[in-house]
C-alpha cells in the first residue's frame, strides 16, 4: 500500500467535503446541537438549591403550614423547592432516587404538641447525595416549627439516612454532559452515514472512481475514503468537547469507544454509497438510516426492556456511547469492553471487507 497515494486521495476528499455545502451542514448541525445542550443544561447553579418533600395526609394542616413557612425562612440563602406527599413510602422512594434531597415526615398535631412542649421527634429522611444546603435546611427545621408554635424550638429532629437505589447514567454523569456525549454520537452518525458516503457516491455517480482505481489500488482508495470520515469525526469530537468543557476522566477508554464507533459506522456508511450510487438519493434517504442508527446512543441513559437493551448493545453507537460514558467517569457504569470490541469488529470489519471486494471488482 502506498501511503503517498492514500494521502493524495485523502487530501482531495477533505477539501471537496469542505466545499460541499450539504456535507458542511451535516457536520455543523450536530456540533451546534451539542453546544446548545451545554448552554441549556448549565454546569453550575447560580445559587445553592435543595428539594424537600413534606409528608402529611390531606387533613394534616401542620404539614401544609410547614411547607409554606420553610421556603420563607431560607429563601434569602438558597432556592428551596418544597413539594407535599401524603405517602411516606413514596417520599422515601423519591429521596432514594435522588429526585429530592430531604423528606420531612410531619405527625398530626405537631404544632399544638410543640406549643405544649410535648412534640414527638420530627423524622427527616436524608438522601445519600443530599447537598450541604439541604442538610442546612434540616438544621433549621426546629426553628421553623418553633415560629409556628410561637415559642422556643420544642421539637427535635430524628435524621434517618436513606439507602440509594442504583443510580442512573444521567445521575452519575449529569444531564448536561450526557447530552453532550449524545451529540458526539449524533455527529459521528451524520459524518459516517451521510457526509462520507456522499463523497464516494458522487465519484460513483460521476464515474471518477474509475480514474482513482486506475491510479491507485482498491485498498488504498478504501483507506483514503475511510480516513475522511475518521478525520472529520475526530476533529468534530475534539471541537465539541473543547467548546463544552466536558471532563474526561479516562481518556483511553473514551477514545476506544469513540474510535471504535467511528470506524464501525464509516465502514458501514461507505457501503451505502454503493447501495444508492447517487449523492442526491443518499442525501434524501440516508436520514432514514441515520435516525435509527443514533437512537441507541441516546437510549443508553434510560432503562429499556430486555429485548430493546439487547438490540441497543448490538449496535456500534450503543457500545460507543457506553464506553464514552465510562471514559468520562472515574469508575465504570457499564463495563463490557470485550463485548464492545466484538461489536465494533463485526460492524466495521464486515463493512470494510465488503467494500474492499466491491472496489476490487470495480463495481462502480
Amino acid at each position: 500500500m502506498s501511503l503517498s497515494r492514500v494521502w493524495t486521495i485523502l487530501r482531495k476528499d477533505l477539501l471537496d467535503a469542505i466545499r460541499d455545502g450539504r456535507i458542511l451542514a451535516i457536520i455543523i448541525v450536530p456540533l451546534a446541537l451539542g453546544i446548545l445542550y451545554s448552554v441549556i443544561y448549565p454546569d453550575e447553579e447560580p445559587r445553592p438549591k435543595a428539594d424537600v418533600v413534606v409528608v402529611g395526609g390531606p387533613t394534616n394542616t401542620d404539614a401544609k403550614r410547614l411547607s409554606v413557612a420553610l421556603p420563607r425562612d431560607v429563601g434569602r440563602a438558597l432556592n428551596l423547592t418544597v413539594t407535599t406527599e401524603p405517602d411516606e413510602a413514596k417520599a422515601r422512594d423519591t429521596v432514594a432516587d435522588d429526585d429530592a434531597d430531604v423528606a420531612v415526615v410531619v405527625p398530626e398535631g405537631l404544632v399544638a404538641r410543640a406549643r405544649a412542649g410535648r412534640a414527638p421527634p420530627l423524622r427527616v429522611l436524608v438522601g445519600p447525595d443530599a447537598s450541604p444546603s439541604a442538610r442546612a435546611v434540616v438544621d433549621l427545621l426546629p426553628a421553623t416549627v418553633g415560629k409556628l408554635a410561637d415559642r422556643a424550638p420544642a421539637v427535635q429532629v430524628a435524621v434517618r439516612d436513606v439507602q440509594p437505589k442504583s443510580p442512573s447514567v444521567v445521575d452519575e454523569l449529569g444531564l448536561r454532559d450526557y447530552f453532550v456525549l449524545a451529540a458526539v454520537v449524533m455527529t459521528v452518525g451524520f459524518i459516517g452515514l451521510l457526509a462520507t458516503p456522499i463523497v464516494l457516491a458522487e465519484e460513483i455517480e460521476k464515474r471518477t472512481i474509475e480514474a482513482l482505481l486506475l491510479a491507485a489500488r482498491g485498498p488504498e482508495v478504501l483507506a483514503a475514503k475511510a480516513l475522511v470520515g475518521i478525520v472529520y469525526s475526530a476533529a468534530a469530537t475534539a471541537i465539541l468537547l473543547a467548546l463544552t468543557g466536558v471532563p474526561i476522566e479516562r481518556p483511553g477508554l473514551f477514545v476506544l469507544g469513540a474510535l471504535g464507533m467511528v470506524v464501525s459506522i464509516v465502514g458501514f456508511g461507505l457501503c451505502l454509497a454503493y447501495v444508492f450510487r447517487s449523492a442526491d438519493k443518499l442525501n434524501t434517504w440516508g436520514w432514514v438510516i441515520v435516525m435509527p442508527a443514533i437512537v441507541p446512543g441516546f437510549a443508553v441513559g434510560v432503562d429499556p426492556p430486555g429485548w430493546a437493551s439487547a438490540i441497543f448493545q448490538a449496535t456500534p453507537t450503543g457500545q460507543g456511547m457506553r464506553l464514552m460514558v465510562d471514559g468520562a467517569l472515574p469508575t465504570d457504569v457499564f463495563g463490557g469492553v470485550g463485548l464492545a470490541i466484538v461489536v465494533f469488529a463485526v460492524w466495521g470489519a464486515g463493512g470494510l471487507v465488503l467494500l474492499s471486494r466491491l472496489l476490487q471488482r470495480r463495481g462502480s
